[in-house]
């Protein structure tokens, strides 16, 4: 299951107001709100509290991914030192008890000897039933086998598990990547969404308070405002309590998000603790962390071993066009109540030593066409390793293009933010004095708050890029 992040550039709320608002105010109403009288919300004393580092450390003992990925990496170190087992000769005991309907026998041909011939007659013995064998016979013995040349079948099939074990490690370091990054991108996530419903507190407060101004110049007699200011400061302040509750909504969806990423349970209630964003990378980085994505990227490290893993597959087929030699020993005896027979001291305990040659002289060409996949095979994997690192160097360019522009972004926003922040104020004074109409303090407080969104937005941005490119890497980019 995953959960998808927040849009980054999600609008909604800013699309309501801007219906309420006249032509000029909607000009200028393109994102979340800002506010006079700063006032934030305080956090629920009973959730408990995480920073980055630490909500990534629970999530690396707790996320259930993680604990997955590692199980098939234990399933292959199992494989792996079961494929080792055929260095070792196998033994195997066997023991059986038999019951025959009958005795086994043999029967002794009747013959005639002639003694002294011309003395005395002939005498003629008559044919004989011998028994050999009783009816209960008890068997066992001790077998051994042990491959002494599979012309590099046993070989290649340990080397193919060896390589197994080492494709798993690199999905573990890729799943606990993965967790990483969905924490960071619900971490973000949950810091952006809490910042907008400051800003949406804030701006609602502002209007509430800009609305009682307004009543009361209104009530007062005031020739400065008319019932269309007295509205549309009403309006203004209705929107922003809407967009407030709903900016809470998705703070806390990031959360109950950032919770999941983290393993926790669905019933645990959580807070940021200390947000804050990642650093930024050097501008002329790109090349060096295209470097490090082909060197250390999980997926990039499992294609190239997969090549390998086909080389090893082409030796397995190329063992079929060689003999195998094993040595077979075996250790055994057998018990018969029979006194007599086949049952004797001679034939009651044996022991057999061999060397048995298995070779293949005529298949129709299949060992041929299994190695002419194998090789197929190996190249197919070849290919995909050189298209994910031509992927892998796009995307990081993309990335490293897109954090810079945030990075632009945030010092552009930085110097807009205090310029809009006096431009409210210044607006707010005046209007007390009658100096300015309603809607030139609505439109100063929404462009200060157009402004402060957007760096916020910026400083977003960045931090996800920045994630994700971690997240290419397969390390921290900034290392």
């Amino acid at each position: 299951m995953t959960i998808k992040p927040l849009p980054e550039h999600s609008l909604g709320p800013c699309e309501l107001l801007k219906k309420g608002l006249t032509s000029s105010v909607i000009s200028l109403f393109t994102a979340v709100f800002l506010v006079v009288f700063p006032t934030l919300s305080a956090a629920d004393s009973s959730a408990k509290a995480y920073d980055l580092d630490q909500a990534i450390a629970v999530a690396l003992e707790n996320n259930r991914l993680r604990t997955i990925s590692q199980q098939s990496m234990q399933i292959a170190e199992e494989q792996y030192q079961q494929a080792k087992s055929t260095y070792w000769p196998s033994l195997s005991l066997n023991a059986s008890f038999q019951r025959r309907d009958e005795k086994a026998n043999f029967e002794y041909p009747a013959q005639r000897f002639d003694l002294m011939p011309g003395m005395l007659p002939p005498v003629d013995v008559p044919a004989q039933e011998i028994d050999i064998l009783g009816r209960d016979t008890t068997l066992y013995s001790l077998d051994m086998n042990y491959p002494l040349y599979t012309g590099g079948k046993r070989s290649s099939l340990i080397e193919q598990a060896r390589l197994g074990v080492d494709i798993a490690a690199q999905e573990v370091r890729r799943t606990d990547l993965q967790v990483v990054q969905d924490v960071k991108r619900y971490f973000y996530a949950a810091h952006y969404t809490q910042q907008l419903e400051d800003l949406a507190e804030e701006i609602s407060i502002a209007f509430e308070a800009l609305r009682d101004i307004t009543q009361a110049f209104y009530e007062g007699g005031s020739n400065s405002v008319n019932k269309l200011d007295l509205l549309q400061s009403k309006l203004a302040y209705t929107l922003a309590s809407a967009t407030h509750a709903e900016l809470a909504s998705k703070h806390a969806s990031a959360l109950a998000a950032l919770a999941f990423a983290m393993g926790l349970d669905w019933r645990a209630e959580i807070r940021l603790n200390n947000p804050d964003y990642a650093v930024t990378i050097p501008q002329d980085a790109l090349e060096n962390l295209v470097e490090q994505a082909l060197d250390f990227n999980p997926q990039a490290q499992q294609l190239k071993l997969a090549v390998d893993v086909y080389e090893a597959k082409i030796e397995e087929a190329a063992s079929d066009h060689y003999p195998m030699v094993g040595l077979m020993a075996s250790v055994g005896g057998f018990d018969n109540d029979l006194d007599g027979g086949l049952d004797t001291d001679a034939n009651r305990n044996s022991w057999t030593l061999g060397i048995g040659v298995t070779m293949k002289l005529f298949e129709g060409g299949r060992t041929q066409h299994r190695v002419s996949a194998a090789r197929v095979g190996r190249d197919q994997k070849e290919q995909q390793r050189l298209l994910l690192n031509e992927s892998l160097a796009t995307q990081i360019k993309h990335l490293f293009l897109q954090t810079h522009a945030a990075k632009q972004q945030i010092e552009i926003t930085q110097t807009a933010v205090e310029t809009a922040r006096e431009n409210r104020d210044l607006s707010s004074r005046a209007y007390q004095t009658g100096a300015v109409k309603t809607e030139k303090v609505i439109e100063a407080n929404l462009m200060d708050a157009l402004v402060r969104a957007n760096h916020y937005r910026a400083k977003h941005d960045q931090a996800l890029h920045l994630a994700e490119i971690t997240y290419l890497l397969g390390r921290e980019a900034t290392e």
